[in-house]
């Protein structure tokens, strides 16, 4: 497909290989399955109004509906029925039913009977069997006892049988403390998994039953996590969902970073921990704690995840953290265990490490590093996000420590290796809390950034990079998601479109004197001028995606650690990990392998009114990966719109257009050339 000339010389815009163009191709990507992503909680959404007491629910489908078992005085309703604590202070179990089209909750009126001498009800699980709906909820009463009570409905909830107190669920050795209830009915009976106290502290615990009222305790299910762990402080408020395989997925409460956590389990007793799934946001309903998960199954193996959030103002409402694939969730890698010294080395870079370790470096002049007196605790990399290598004694680093720019930022990037773990090799990791600061925790790998291979062993460069080309492709294809069917905009790094579009006009300004020379390049005149490339640059960067994928955000050559010997790597920095656009992912590889390499040096002399610009491109390797398509090759099968690949290229070269010599700025000019000129190629 030929598209309109630049200066005289005419462009191709169609993939390499293909008999059509990319509009073509998109018709075929849209024909095919849908693809699975790992995204958990990125557009969260209200399902019920704010309150000041704590919220919990319970949900279920039953006949059709979508039933809410909900505690406390948290939505403003009409009083229907008759419910024990209105006007005295105690909280209340109402009825809704959600509506999903306007994913709101709606109150039935209906209000659950509540038992002699309760003064407060808290959690909820619903489950249906047959024509009758059970619910199971937990209470306490004047001398301070958590116990779960049953009840049932036989006419799908418009009436309750009065509450009875479940046997057989108080840890033993521990308080007489059984609540916050979750249960499912399995093919050998019903399941319930609850918050309980023993000599350890709050953990999950685990029953079975034939009844639904006369429990069986199994033990400890999920128990509290190692100091500085997301849920050191205890595990609270489970919620099980099972998957078409029999797999169960438990979300719960973590006591130490107020979020929700996640397990695993075959067969319901013992779990595998998977980490944090959903953090706190920096504002909004959920500002202070995320807590009482509950799922509602909406597939053969997904579910919409459900919670209660607390505000900065103490007021708690019911959101939704939308859809979640449980396959993929479940599939999450183990996160990094966490030891006693590591939890010491973070209470001690917290205290030692001050603010000047943790600005942004002048490049100009070298820059501080912390080191602790002992040898333990060595600063990788001076920036606002400070690196750390942790070590065992006086031995090899055995750990790294990220700070982050905040807890958000170690939060998602956490999320994002864990998510991005089934495409890429990433190194295992953990967060750590303390004082509500995050921290995350990194296997240390030994290794060398892809970049420096290039120009030590440039045969083993070609070979990893190759691989990890077919990793972005094979990834990309996974996740590839029209751009107008996601749920608000896709993720961006710091190099917003905003960001770039202004760096593209600034570097209109910077190139102004040189903008209408003749070019050419190694004595070939070009058809076209700086001029047409920043206009071009201007039309195509303004047009919105059409495809976004679920990447790290940041895929240079930088951070892509390679071993010492062999072809293995590992993708670093996930800090940004979300859905991005396509060809701006693209366009950082691509801009990486001129930038950060050595692969490209470039000359540029002037006379009279044409630019003379001069590549040099010596090893073979340097030649296919920088002057031909090579690369883009590995990503054929992907609808790529390779003239807002091209459109990329000016603002992610950026720095490289910097001279302080009032000359032309050989490098930049010389790299935006090549890669424009092997990204749209020629008819």
């Amino acid at each position: 497909m030929v598209v309109e000339p630049l200066g005289g010389r005419r462009w191709a815009q169609s993939l390499p290989g293909a008999a059509g163009g990319v509009a073509d191709r998109q018709l075929a990507v849209q024909g095919t399955a849908g693809p699975h992503l790992d995204i958990v909680g990125r557009h969260r959404r209200a399902v019920a109004a704010a309150g000041r007491s704590p919220v919990t629910a319970g949900v279920a489908r039953h006949r059709g509906r979508i039933l809410l078992a909900v505690t406390g005085a948290a939505v403003d309703a009409p009083h229907g029925g008759s419910c024990a604590g209105r006007g005295d202070g105690r909280t209340e179990l109402r009825i809704m039913t959600l509506t999903t089209s306007t994913a709101s909750a709606v109150d039935t009126g209906v209000c659950v009977p509540s038992p002699h001498g309760v003064n407060e009800v808290l959690g909820a699980s619903l489950a249906g069997e047959g024509e009758n709906v059970h619910l199971w909820f937990s209470a306490v009463t004047a001398d301070g006892r958590w116990r779960i009570y049953h009840t049932v409905s036989a006419d799908s909830s418009a009436a309750w049988s009065l509450p009875t107190a479940v046997a057989g669920l108080t840890p033993a050795g521990g308080s007489d403390r059984a609540l916050l209830p979750s249960v499912l009915r399995r093919p050998d009976g019903w399941w319930m998994w609850y918050a309980g106290h023993d000599r350890r502290g709050r953990g999950v615990h685990v029953g079975r039953s034939v009844d639904g009222r006369t429990w069986q305790r199994r033990g400890v299910a999920v128990d509290r996590g190692e100091p500085g762990s997301a849920d050191a402080d205890g595990v609270n408020c489970p919620a099980v969902v099972e998957a078409t395989d029999g797999t169960l997925v438990m979300a719960y409460g973590a006591a130490n970073s107020r979020g929700i956590a996640a397990a695993v389990s075959r067969d319901g007793i013992a779990w595998r921990k998977i980490g944090p799934i959903l953090h706190l946001r920096l504002d909004g309903p959920d500002s202070r704690r995320v807590w009482y998960p509950m799922w509602l199954p909406t597939g053969p193996d997904t579910a919409d995840l459900l919670y209660a959030g607390q505000d900065d103002h103490g007021r708690w409402s019911i959101l939704t953290a939308g859809r979640v694939d449980l396959a993929l969730l479940a599939a999450r890698p183990t996160p990094l265990p966490l030891t006693s010294a590591v939890d010491a080395v973070l209470t001690h870079i917290r205290a030692a490490v001050t603010a000047n370790y943790l600005v942004e470096p002048d490049y100009h002049r070298p820059a501080p590093v912390y080191r602790s007196p002992d040898g333990r605790v060595e600063q990788l990399r001076p920036s606002t996000s400070p690196v750390f290598a942790v070590r065992e004694g006086h031995g090899r680093p055995a750990r790294v420590v990220k700070l982050g720019r905040d807890r958000a930022s170690v939060e998602r990037e956490f999320s994002g290796l864990q998510a991005l773990a089934r495409h890429y090799p990433v190194p295992a990791a953990t967060l750590h809390y303390r004082r509500g600061q995050a921290a995350l925790v990194m296997e240390h790998l030994d290794g060398i950034p892809l970049a420096r291979l290039a120009g030590t062993d440039p045969d083993r460069f070609e070979a990893v990079l190759d691989d990890v080309a077919a990793r972005l492709a094979a990834a990309a294809q996974a996740t590839l998601l029209p751009a107008s069917g996601v749920d608000g905009p896709s993720d961006h790094t710091e190099e917003t479109p905003a960001v770039l579009a202004a760096w593209a006009a600034e570097l209109a300004t910077r190139l102004r004197p040189w903008a209408r020379f003749r070019l050419t390049l190694d004595g070939e005149p070009l058809d076209f001028t700086l001029a047409d490339l920043i206009d071009f640059t201007h039309r195509r960067l303004a047009q919105p995606p059409a495809w976004v994928v679920h990447a790290s955000g940041d895929p240079h050559l930088n951070n892509i650690l390679v071993a010492r010997e062999g072809q293995r790597w590992w993708l670093l920095d996930c800090e940004y990990a979300g859905l991005h656009d396509l060809e701006y992912l693209l366009a950082k590889l691509v801009t990486s392998c001129f930038k950060h390499t050595g692969l490209l040096t470039a000359q540029a002399t002037t006379r009279r009114d044409c630019l003379h610009l001069t590549a040099n491109v010596g090893h073979p390797v340097a030649r296919r990966v920088l002057t031909t398509p090579w690369l883009l090759d590995r990503f054929a099968r992907l609808p790529v719109d390779r003239e807002r690949l091209a459109a990329h290229l000016l603002p992610l070269l950026y720095f490289r257009f910097t001279t302080s010599d009032g000359r032309p700025p050989a490098f930049g000019v010389t790299a935006l050339v090549l890669a424009a000129g092997t990204i749209l190629g020629e008819r």
